[in-house]
């Protein structure tokens, strides 16, 4: 399989563009930081699709790079809903990016899965801890400046 056939990729390509299009459409001043943000994390999504596939004999680092790209998606989202607030995007493109961006995300995290469960990766390590590290501190927490 390559790069270009990986169906999340086509479709992280597909919405970068469609956010680029709609982008070239906004020309006021004021949005011009929002515009640069939105095109940065939509082009993000894909950009680490494509690394992490470029890693993918190293199962960690292709996670690594997807789960950024996941990331990403969500940031796509989020910048979405603030250029919607500002009126410089319709309710309909921001319902849109917002659907399509998540789906992208629950695809990206079940291609995740797979690769963990091909490569007998533990699925979750979040909250898990040894019993022997339970009542240890991971960190210092006592301030380091005043």
């Amino acid at each position: 399989m390559t790069l270009e056939e990986l169906r999340i990729y086509q479709i992280a390509v597909k919405l970068r563009k469609e956010v680029y299009a709609d982008m070239r459409k906004i020309q006021n001043n004021w949005a011009i930081d929002d515009v640069k943000q939105i095109k940065r994390s939509a082009g993000s999504v894909a950009a680490n699709i494509a690394e992490g596939f470029g890693r993918r004999g190293y199962p960690k680092e292709y996670i690594h790079f997807l789960s950024i790209s996941k990331a990403s998606s969500d940031e796509t989202r989020n910048h979405a809903e603030a250029l919607f607030d500002d009126t410089y995007l319709s309710k309909e493109r921001m319902d849109y990016y917002k659907k399509n961006y998540k789906d992208l995300a629950i695809k990206t995290n079940n291609l995740i899965v797979k690769i963990k469960k091909d490569n007998n990766l533990p699925l979750s390590t979040i909250g898990r801890q040894s019993v022997s590290n339970r009542n240890q501190v991971p960190f210092s927490v006592t301030p380091t400046f005043v």
